[in-house]
């Protein structure tokens, strides 16, 4: 490269003025020195008759070297009658946009996209730890789609990563199938790949993914052996096995009973917990409506003894009201911190305790598997139709199962609280009874035959 007139000295010696000036370095290379100090690098070049002062950055940081190196460029661009600062300009809005371009490629794939949906769905999800478990499942059992575009995301794809579970772990692989197909109807939605559902079942059939075996009842205890787990029961330590006990005599769902709060108890009249809208399965919404559930002696009992494993004082009935009203908002079966609700890890984790101190064969279904918390709620629905079949409407209300009529369920408004009052205290006196005292159906209905 040609030498100029500049060197490294003389541009260090360069002072400020009053006023800015230039320094020239030959074939058009300017240097300007501001009043306040700074130099700053010009190319004057000549584009269809017109002279323009093209910047090529400031002194130290743009070198001399590199100064002419870039007004060499300049020149040779306006020889050929392009304009130097146009096509700076073009090459810095085309950086832009690649700039630009790549990060929204970022922010469409599929890990990126799962966290908008997240973020998108968290305020109507009830339980807290519903986003970590949505990340997690799609970490382990959809890995090979996280890195991927949305748009690029094929049903081969889909059946490729759910494969290994399908038939190994149907109902995981149909949660995993199900929030796939959440976050590519969301890309969908905003334009981000065509509108077309990798994750449909009904099309990934034909790739791989075979129907399912028919999904097994959950495993529940016949109702004749209640007395006898609960006696079981009542012999064990720990807010679980007291949580257990109240889930089966309140015919509650494990999640609404772990959930509950002193505060939702009532005294007026009747004693009952009322679980709000917000909290029953399948419900969004506080408009939802709550569930009321009479509660036995003996369920109240089991809240009794909650209170005195938490607080370490023995609570007497008659103390339950003012002492609930004290407790507030407080977990009526926290964990063992006292500061989350009990996980449903640590009430099925007391059946299988009992199944193993009986050697493993007691508590279990009539196919042998053993008893979930979740299938008390059929033990208490067989007891309802084999001992007060007259009390179907009241023992479905008691399960909060809503109308199969969806029409009749808009008119159908009443909980049958009063009916169920009765029903939930006979499936209490049921399950405090000594086994021994226990006959089951089909025996008490020989011996009314034989008399």
């Amino acid at each position: 490269m040609a030498r100029g007139n500049l060197d490294q000295k003389t541009i260090e010696a360069a002072k400020p003025r009053a006023r800015k000036y230039r320094l020239s370095d030959g074939g058009g290379l300017l240097l300007e020195v501001t009043p306040n100090g700074a130099k700053v690098w010009l190319c004057r070049v000549t584009v269809a008759g017109k002279r323009r002062d093209h910047g090529l950055g400031g002194w130290p940081m743009v070198t001399l070297a590199e100064a002419r190196r870039q007004a060499l460029a300049a020149r040779a661009e306006a020889r050929k009658g392009r304009d130097p600062i146009d096509a700076r300009q073009a090459a810095r809005k085309a950086l832009e946009a690649a700039r630009i371009a790549e990060a929204e490629a970022e922010r469409r794939r599929f890990e990126n996209v799962l966290e908008e949906v997240i973020q998108a769905e968290a305020p109507s999800w009830k339980n807290a730890r519903t986003p970590d478990m949505w990340r997690a499942s799609l970490r382990l059992h959809a890995a090979p789609l996280m890195s991927k575009p949305v748009a690029s995301i094929t049903r081969e794809m889909v059946a490729d990563a759910i494969k290994p579970i399908w038939h190994e772990k149907p109902v995981i692989a149909g949660k995993t199938l199900r929030r796939i197909g959440a976050v590519l109807r969301f890309a969908a939605a905003h334009g981000w790949r065509a509108n077309d559902n990798a994750a449909d079942v009904r099309l990934l059939r034909n790739m791989g993914l075979t129907a399912q075996a028919g999904g097994a009842k959950q495993a529940s205890l016949p109702w004749q052996q209640a007395p006898a787990f609960m006696e079981a029961l009542q012999g064990m330590a720990g807010m679980a096995p007291i949580a257990l006990r109240f889930v089966v005599l309140t015919a509650l769902r494990s999640g609404e009973a772990r959930a509950a709060r002193w505060d939702w108890l009532s005294f007026d009249g009747t004693p009952a917990l009322i679980v709000p809208g917000a909290n029953m399965k399948g419900r969004k919404t506080v408009a939802a409506q709550s569930h009321r559930i009479p509660l036995s002696v003996a369920a109240l009992q089991a809240l009794a003894d909650a209170y005195a494993e938490a607080h370490g004082v023995k609570l007497a009935l008659a103390d339950l009201s003012k002492l609930a009203k004290l407790a507030g908002e407080s977990l009526i079966f926290p964990n063992q911190g006292r500061t989350a609700p009990l996980t449903d890890m640590a009430i099925s984790a007391v059946i299988k305790r009992m199944n193993e101190d009986e050697g493993g064969a007691r508590w279990r279904d009539p196919d042998g598997r053993a008893a979930v918390p979740h299938g008390f709620r059929a033990s208490f629905r067989t007891w309802c139709d084999d001992c007060h079949p007259g009390e179907r409407e009241a023992a479905e209300k008691a399960l909060a199962h809503e109308d199969a009529s969806k029409v009749a369920g808009r008119y159908r408004r009443s909980d049958l609280f009063d009916r169920r009052i009765g029903l939930m205290n006979a499936w209490g006196e049921h399950c405090s009874k000594k086994p021994g005292a226990v006959v089951a159906i089909g025996e008490a209905r020989a011996k009314r035959i034989n008399v």
